[in-house]
């Protein structure tokens, strides 16, 4: 029943994002059931006539994913389970089949610091997402089950090797250098090899994954802050290892050090430094009820802050402030010397902005 401007969409428009969908049709976590949706895409106008040009598009994948269900009878997220990712070894991925822990769930901050929360605490139907998010989206994994899902497409494990080879095969050109397969983007690297990747955010959670495939190179990077830069990181990686004169830069490290700042976060900055260099259990914990931003502090049980703060106690003791790196306006790196050694400590301190308590906390240690 698709009307006369759609009926003539093939799925490999749809895998290719040429088929002339919109970007997206409405927001991920609007309450949409798959018949409403798919009757949404059917009246909703082409940008382009399909075949005519690649534009990619979260529509045509959940389309995609209704055709799977009305074909196999089963759930998408059952059927990928059964048929695709536990005989990868991918035994961590899905929405809600794997029956998460809480533990298990990374929670996701935004740039603010604010928390965000794990995928599955945001508005979802009972058996996972909404379709504005289905079948293009949503799916929680770990880096080890996307190894496993590359080393299973690599090694035709779950699908034979025509099938692979027409995922991989670049069907049409992106902009910039890379063309498109079948849900996977296809570089040609400066050695003439080829790179096989894909990235996945929603402005919180950032995933990255990059093939080297004829070098037998996988690289898996996951996020549950996607801060500036993020996008650039797995590819750093890649350089790190394929080019020799590749020199990356710790961003941290590059910055000059300055004074500690005038005004609610330098005296948070402070704060934090004086219970760095040996405090008793009482005023750890009472700083950490009072100093720390409401998110943060309900992300784990008390006790384990309390080791946390514990830790850099003995770890770093007592020290002086050698200055602090400005990152941007909310994200400092307080420098500690601890005494009596050449040790240098990058205490990472995020603070919100409506108030300056701490929304993030990370130590790096260097001579």
């Amino acid at each position: 029943n698709a009307p006369p401007d759609k009926a003539a969409i093939t799925l490999h428009q749809l895998l290719t994002h040429t088929a002339g969908f919109a970007e997206v049709l409405g927001d991920d976590y609007e309450k949409i059931e798959r018949q409403a949706f798919v009757d949404l895409a059917m009246r909703e106008p082409l940008k382009y006539p399909p075949g005519s040009r690649f534009l990619y598009t979260n529509v045509g994948y959940s389309l995609l994913g209704a055709i799977v269900e009305q074909v196999s009878g089963v759930s998408y997220e059952r059927f990928l389970n059964e048929r695709l990712l536990i005989p990868a070894g991918c035994t961590h991925t899905g929405y809600l089949l794997p029956d998460w822990s809480h533990s298990e769930l990374a929670i996701g901050y935004t740039k603010e610091g604010e928390r965000w929360g794990t995928m599955n605490e945001q508005d979802w139907a009972a058996d996972g997402p909404y379709w504005h998010l289905r079948c293009n989206g949503g799916i929680m994994s770990t880096a080890r089950d996307m190894y496993n899902w590359v080393e299973a497409l690599h090694n035709h494990t779950v699908l034979d090797s025509a099938s692979v080879r027409r995922i991989f095969t670049p069907h049409v050109k992106e902009e910039g250098d890379s063309h498109y397969g079948y849900g996977w983007a296809i570089f040609r690297t400066p050695r003439g090899t080829r790179l096989i990747t894909h990235n996945g955010g929603n402005g919180v959670q950032f995933a990255d994954v990059l093939w080297y495939a004829d070098e037998g190179v996988t690289i898996v990077l996951m996020s549950n802050a996607s801060a500036r830069g993020m996008q650039e990181t797995a590819w750093k990686v890649g350089r790190m290892i394929f080019d020799p004169d590749f020199d990356p830069q710790v961003t941290s490290e590059d910055q000059p050090l300055e004074p500690i700042p005038i005004g609610p976060q330098g005296e948070r900055l402070k704060a934090l430094s004086a219970i760095i260099q040996g405090a008793g259990k009482a005023t750890t914990e009472a700083f950490i009820k009072n100093n720390l931003g409401p998110g943060f502090l309900s992300d784990m049980p008390l006790e384990q802050h309390l080791s946390m703060f514990q830790q850099m106690q003995t770890e770093i003791g007592k020290h002086s402030i050698e200055g602090v790196q400005r990152l941007n306006p909310e994200e400092f790196i307080l420098v500690l010397k601890s005494e009596g050694s050449k040790k240098l400590f990058r205490v990472q301190v995020q603070l919100r902005p409506k108030d300056s308590l701490i929304s993030g906390l990370g130590v790096q240690m260097g001579e």
